[in-house]
């Protein structure tokens, strides 16, 4: 088994997937916190000066999608076949497309750009996403996750990306979707992602 070691700041962000990758695996990890009075020293140290790295057996890689990926095909997460594996591919590059826009809207400087961004995510982007994975549950309705018959990346970051989506004040979305919303709650109950939600330290972001 590699060693593994995260290293991000401390809070959810962009590291939180990984995290929680990590606990549904049941695997053994360092969550490896940097402080910001830490970070100018150590952005020259790391891979194109961004975070979340990951270490494996003490060699650095970094971009959060590759580090969930790999994670998920290690964990057997990434489905029995090409064609589930294509799946959750789509899937989680659904789920970034959502995060990216609720990131783009939340540290919009400009407030008449603002008000667009969030007006284009509540009339289209959200409905949108919230469809398409209604749908997906629907059609895979009786094994009870996203693809296939055992919980996957696409599950648990659904689960990431609408714990955000709540936080974020956009929690109203998921009554007008209540497959999409019963499965966030399944997946939360799953236990060790539970226990990890319930003793992670406690964070604004």
């Amino acid at each position: 088994m590699p060693q593994y070691k995260l290293v991000y700041f401390d809070g959810r962000g962009r590291a939180e997937l990984a995290r929680l990758l990590f606990a549904a695996s049941g695997t053994k990890y360092e969550d490896h916190r940097v402080e910001q009075a830490q970070w100018p020293a150590l952005k020259q140290k790391v891979p194109f000066g961004v975070l979340p790295v990951l270490e494996v057996d003490g060699k650095q890689y970094s971009q959060s999608g590759a580090v969930a990926r790999y994670l998920a095909k290690e964990f057997g997460m990434m489905g029995c076949n090409n064609l589930e594996a294509f799946k959750i591919d789509e899937a989680y590059e659904n789920i970034r497309d959502l995060c990216q826009a609720l990131l783009g809207q939340l540290f919009e400087t400009n407030k008449e750009e603002k008000a667009k961004k969030l007006q284009k995510i509540k009339e289209d982007l959200m409905p949108k996403t919230l469809k398409w994975f209604t749908n997906q549950l629907k059609e895979n309705c009786t094994c009870g996750f996203l693809v296939g018959k055992k919980l996957s990346l696409a599950d648990v970051a659904f689960f990431c990306l609408f714990n955000n989506v709540i936080s974020m004040g956009h929690g109203k979305a998921l009554d007008e979707a209540p497959t999409v919303k019963e499965h966030h709650t399944r997946i939360g109950n799953n236990a060790a992602i539970k226990k990890w939600v319930q003793t992670r330290p406690k964070t604004d972001w």
